[in-house]
């Protein structure tokens, strides 16, 4: 059961991005757009949330969108700026990753990066050190979502350095 209340909300969610996409497309842009002097900020579709600087460099913004402790899953909504990226870090049980905006990278230490774009998604299987983030010229979203939260913490570990990030992103 509670599987199946886990996959409607998942389907919910998606539905609600879809809606407001096709609500929205109406010629505006409706994603974050960072100007010059990187004071301006346009919200996405579904908010840009609030500044959340551990665990990152640069500036990400974190907008919980579910977190009903009867579900036991979290579902929440991070734009990058770009050249942002987290940190190195593992999930206990996994995470799941729906790019919604930009253009972003995810990394599991050892393996080459993969480039990431609206409509991917990323099935981060448990104990993987990782790390995602914005590419260096363009802002990344993603619907992120975290399972069975009762058990699944998150070890933080280093920084991605530049030298990595550069070489990832190539």
């Amino acid at each position: 059961m509670k599987n199946n209340s886990v996959i409607i909300l998942i389907c919910m969610a998606l539905f609600a991005v879809n809606v407001c996409n096709s609500k929205n497309n109406n010629g505006n842009n409706q994603t974050v757009e960072i100007m010059e002097d990187k004071t301006q900020v346009k919200e996405p579709v579904l908010g840009l949330g609030n500044l959340i600087t551990a665990n990152f460099s640069g500036d990400a913004w974190l907008k919980m969108l579910s977190t009903q402790p009867e579900y036991d899953c979290n579902i929440y909504n991070v734009t990058f700026a770009p050249g942002t990226r987290n940190n190195w870090h593992s999930h206990a049980v996994g995470q799941i990753l729906l790019c919604t905006e930009g253009v972003g990278y995810y990394q599991e230490r050892g393996k080459p990066a993969q480039r990431l774009q609206p409509g991917d998604v990323v099935n981060i299987p448990a104990n993987t050190v990782h790390w995602h983030g914005a590419a260096p010229d363009s802002r990344f979203t993603h619907i992120g979502i975290t399972p069975k939260v009762s058990e699944n913490s998150a070890e933080w570990l280093g920084e991605v350095t530049d030298e990595e990030y550069t070489e990832a992103v190539k």
